[in-house]
C-alpha cells in the first residue's frame, strides 16, 4: 500500500492482511483513516475478497452487501449452536454462492461496533458448513473495522434475556467463534480530521471514559445560551434522535417564503426501502439548507476543481430543470490565508447501487453485480440530521444537542464530527451521565493494544508461518487418500465378489498413492523445511522455488495415475442404493484428484508466491465444479413424501436420542446411526454430534494399547457394549 507507507499503523494493518493469515480488527479514533484504509483495500485486492457490513446503509457505503443477505441469516437472535434449515427457501444458498464462500480467502466486515456477539457466531456456523467444519469462519482470515467507542450494537432486553446466557456483552468481541482465532488489533493513530492537540486530548478523553472536572469545563465552555448561527453561516444541528432532526428541519423549510420543489428518486431493480440512502422524495426551496450525502466530481461547479464531498453543507440558491444549485463556502487551500471563497454546483441526479457477489464465469473471480439501483439528488435537508447519520462525516461549524443521548458512543460521535473544539456549540452544558462509556468496552480496548504492542516485531514470523503453511497445504494429500482408502472401503464392503478384480485394482491404487504420493509429500516436505529454515529471503530464493516447482510436476505425474483409474471405473451395480453410494465415493474422489491436480500443474507452471497460490487453488476448484451441477428436477404434483432417514435427522435436531428414535419408529439403533451418518457425511451434524465423550475414551483407550485396527469387527469386539459399530469408525476416523 505505497501511498499509506507513511502511516505506519495503515502500512502494518496492509501487511497482516497481504501476507498473512492473521486476522485483524482494525481500529481507531473518528477521522483516522478507517474508510481510506477499507477504500485502497478494495482497489488493491490482494486476495479474493467479499466486504460485508450490519445495515443496508453501511453495506451501500461500504460498497458491499448486508451480512444477512449475503449469509442468508434471519432476522433475531442466533442461539449459538442452532441450525438453519436449507430446505427453508429463505435459507437455501445458491451453488454461486457456495462457491464464492468456499473460495473467498478474506471477509471485511465494516461497522464491526455494530455487529453483536451471535451475528458473528452465526457468519462462524455458515462458513464452518461450506468451507472447514473444524475451523473458526472456516478458515477465512478477518478484516474488522470500526471503532467499539462509536455506535454499539441494538440489543433490546427481549433479545438479551435470550442472549445473555451464552455471552458477558452484546460486542462482537464477546463472539464465541472469535475467540478461537488469533487477531491482532492495530489503532489507527494519525487523526486528519482534527489538528488542535487541545481538542484532540479532550476527545480522548471522552473516548476512553477519563473524565475529570477539567474535560467537562472545557467543553462546557462551548455552551452558548441563545446561540444563532451568523448570516452565511453553514451551521449543522446533531441530535439523538430523528424525530429531533425532522422537526427542525420542517420547520426551518416551513419557515421560507419561497417554493417547493419535490424531486422523486428513480429505483430500478432490486434496492430495499430500507437501504435507500436518500429521501425517495426530497422537497427543497430556494435558501434551504442542504448537506451532500455523496462523494462526486462532475458536477459543474462555478470554480474550477472544485468538488462536493460526503458532509459538505450549502444553501440552495436555485433551480434549472432537473438540477439544483447549491452554493458553498471553500475554505482557502492548506498553506494559504485569505477569506473564504463561494462555489456554486449544478448538482444533477446521481445513482447508487445495490449490489451482489457472483463469480465471473469466463475469470473465475468474485465480482460485484449490480441488482439494483437508487437514483436521485445527492442532497438531504440539513439544518439537523441525527448523530447516527453524522457517522464518518466532517462538520466546520455545528450545534450539538446530545444531551438526551441513550446509547453508548452518541456523544463522542457527535463531538467528533467537528473539526475544532471553536467550530461545535452545545445547546445546553453536558452532563456527566450522558458521557456514557461502557467499561467492558474499556477494558477490551486495553487489553487488545497492550497485548498487541509487539505485533510489527510478529509480523516476519506470521509472514513466514502462513508462506510455509501454504506450501503445506499444496504438498499434503490426505484428504484425497482418505477419498481414496473410500472407494476402496464401499468395493470391500458391498463389491468385492461382483467385482474382485476392480476390487483388487484400486487396492494396490491405494497402497501405491500411500508410498508414492503421501509418504514421498511427507519426506518432501521435511527437505524444503530445511531450505526454508537455512533462507534468508524465502520468497525470492531460487534453490527454494525450483524444489517448488520440480515437486509439484512430479506429484501432479502421481495423481494422473489416480486419474486414469477414477475415469476406467465404471462398475455396473444393481442394488441402487450401493450404486448410490459407490458414485458418491468416486465423484468425491475425482473431485479432490481434479482439484489437486489443477493446482500443482499451475505452480509447476508459473511458480509458487501466497498469491498465485490462493489464485491458483481457487481457479483449480471452481474449474472442477463447472458443469457438476445436477439437472433440475421437475416439480412433482405431490408434495414428496419424506424419506426415512430425513424423519430420523428431524427428531435428532428436535433433541431426541439415538435409542429414544429408534424405540419412537421401531428401528434398530444400528439403523439410525447410519440416517444420521449421512448428514454427517454432507456436512450438516458434525461427528461429535453422533458420539459420547465416554466412548470416544474408550475407542482411544483400546487403540492405545492395540494400535489402529487393520481387522475392524476383532477391533469391535474388545469394546464395552453399547458402543455401535458405525460409531467406532467414526471415532476411529476422527482419532
Amino acid at each position: 500500500m505505497e501511498q499509506q507507507q507513511h502511516n505506519r499503523e495503515m502500512n502494518l494493518a496492509w501487511q497482516f492482511i497481504e501476507g498473512t493469515d492473521v486476522s485483524v480488527f482494525l481500529t481507531g479514533k473518528a477521522g483516522t483513516g478507517k474508510t481510506t484504509f477499507l477504500k485502497r483495500i478494495r482497489e488493491l485486492a490482494p486476495k479474493r475478497m467479499v466486504v460485508v457490513a450490519p445495515t443496508g446503509v453501511a453495506a451501500i457505503n461500504a460498497q458491499g452487501v448486508t451480512i444477512h443477505s449475503f449469509f442468508q441469516l434471519p432476522l433475531g437472535v442466533h442461539i449459538p449452536g442452532a441450525q438453519y434449515k436449507e430446505q427453508n427457501t429463505h435459507f437455501r444458498m445458491s451453488e454461486e454462492k457456495k462457491n464464492i464462500m468456499r473460495t473467498m480467502d478474506l471477509l471485511v466486515i465494516d461497522e464491526i461496533s455494530m455487529v453483536r456477539a451471535d451475528l458473528l457466531d452465526a457468519i462462524d456456523s455458515v462458513l464452518r458448513k461450506y468451507r472447514d467444519r473444524y475451523k473458526p469462519f472456516g478458515g477465512v482470515q478477518l478484516l474488522m473495522i470500526g471503532d467499539l467507542q462509536q455506535l454499539a450494537p441494538v440489543a433490546v432486553d427481549k433479545e438479551w434475556a435470550l442472549l445473555r446466557d451464552y455471552y458477558p456483552t452484546p460486542y462482537f468481541f464477546s463472539s464465541q467463534a472469535l475467540q478461537q482465532i488469533q487477531y491482532v488489533t492495530i489503532e489507527l493513530q494519525h487523526i486528519y480530521r482534527q489538528s488542535d492537540a487541545h481538542f484532540i486530548e479532550l476527545l480522548g478523553n471522552i473516548r476512553n471514559g477519563h473524565l475529570d472536572a477539567a474535560t467537562v469545563a472545557a467543553l462546557n465552555a462551548r455552551y452558548i445560551p441563545g446561540y444563532q448561527p451568523s448570516e452565511g453561516e453553514e451551521t449543522i444541528r446533531l441530535t439523538t434522535h430523528n424525530y429531533m432532526a425532522n422537526r427542525y428541519n420542517e420547520q426551518q423549510l416551513a419557515a421560507l417564503p419561497t417554493q417547493e420543489h419535490h424531486f422523486e428518486a428513480t429505483v430500478t431493480g432490486d434496492f430495499p426501502e430500507s437501504s435507500f440512502p436518500a429521501e425517495a422524495d426530497l422537497v427543497l426551496k430556494e435558501g434551504a439548507q442542504v448537506m451532500f450525502i455523496k462523494n462526486e466530481s462532475l458536477s459543474n461547479p462555478s470554480q474550477e476543481g472544485a468538488t462536493y464531498y460526503n458532509g459538505k453543507i450549502g444553501t440552495v440558491t436555485g433551480f434549472d430543470d432537473d438540477k439544483v444549485l447549491v452554493e458553498c463556502k471553500e475554505s482557502p487551500a492548506v498553506g494559504e490565508s485569505g477569506e473564504p471563497s463561494t462555489v456554486v454546483f449544478a448538482v444533477e441526479p446521481v445513482a447508487w447501487e445495490n449490489t451482489r457477489m457472483t463469480l465471473n464465469q469466463e475469470t473465475n473471480e468474485i465480482e460485484e453485480e449490480v441488482i439494483g439501483t437508487f437514483r436521485q439528488l445527492p442532497l438531504r435537508l440539513a439544518w439537523a440530521i441525527t448523530v447516527h447519520k453524522s457517522q464518518g462525516l466532517t462538520f466546520d461549524h455545528a450545534v450539538l444537542d446530545i444531551n438526551d443521548a441513550f446509547a453508548h458512543g452518541q456523544v463522542y460521535v457527535a463531538l467528533s464530527r467537528c473539526r475544532s473544539l471553536e467550530g461545535l456549540v452545545l445547546t445546553r452544558p453536558v452532563e456527566i451521565k450522558s458521557l456514557l462509556s461502557d467499561q467492558s468496552v474499556n477494558a477490551f480496548i486495553d487489553k487488545e493494544l497492550k497485548s498487541s504492542e509487539n505485533a510489527s516485531q510478529q509480523l516476519g514470523s506470521f509472514r513466514f508461518a502462513y508462506f510455509q503453511k501454504l506450501l503445506d497445504e499444496l504438498f499434503t494429500f490426505d484428504a484425497l487418500e482418505r477419498s481414496v482408502r473410500y472407494v476402496v472401503r464401499v468395493l470391500e464392503e458391498h463389491l468385492a465378489r461382483q467385482q474382485g478384480e476392480l476390487t483388487e485394482r484400486w487396492k494396490q491404487a491405494a497402497e501405491r498413492f500411500a508410498a508414492d504420493v503421501v509418504g514421498v509429500s511427507r519426506r518432501f516436505q521435511q527437505q524444503y523445511h530445511g531450505i526454508l529454515a537455512q533462507s534468508a529471503d524465502h520468497q525470492n530464493d531460487p534453490q527454494l522455488a525450483e524444489r517448488i516447482a520440480k515437486g509439484s510436476a512430479y506429484f501432479a505425474d502421481q495423481l494422473e495415475h489416480i486419474g486414469r483409474l477414477i475415469g476406467e471405473t465404471r462398475p455396473e451395480i444393481g442394488n441402487k442404493a450401493v450404486a448410490k453410494q459407490f458414485k458418491n465415493a468416486l465423484d468425491t474422489a475425482s473431485l479432490d484428484q481434479r482439484e489437486k491436480l489443477g493446482t500443482l500443474r499451475r505452480i509447476a507452471d508459473h511458480g509458487f508466491s501466497v498469491r498465485t497460490y490462493l489464485h491458483d487453488k481457487a481457479n483449480a476448484l471452481l474449474d472442477e465444479t463447472k458443469g457438476d451441477k445436477p439437472a433440475k428436477k421437475k416439480k412433482a404434483e405431490k408434495e414428496p413424501k419424506p424419506k426415512t432417514w430425513e424423519i430420523t435427522y428431524e427428531m435428532f435436531r428436535a433433541g431426541k436420542k439415538v435409542k429414544e428414535i429408534a424405540q419412537e419408529r421401531d428401528l434398530t439403533q444400528k439403523t439410525v446411526f447410519g440416517h444420521l451418518l449421512r448428514y454427517v457425511e454432507s456436512g450438516d451434524l458434525q461427528p461429535l454430534d453422533l458420539i459420547s465423550a465416554k466412548h470416544v475414551e474408550q475407542v482411544g483407550s483400546l487403540v492405545a494399547r492395540v494400535g489402529k485396527p487393520d481387522d475392524l469387527y476383532a477391533f469391535y469386539k474388545l469394546l464395552p457394549p453399547g458402543i455401535l459399530f458405525g460409531e467406532m469408525r467414526l471415532i476411529l476416523d476422527l482419532l
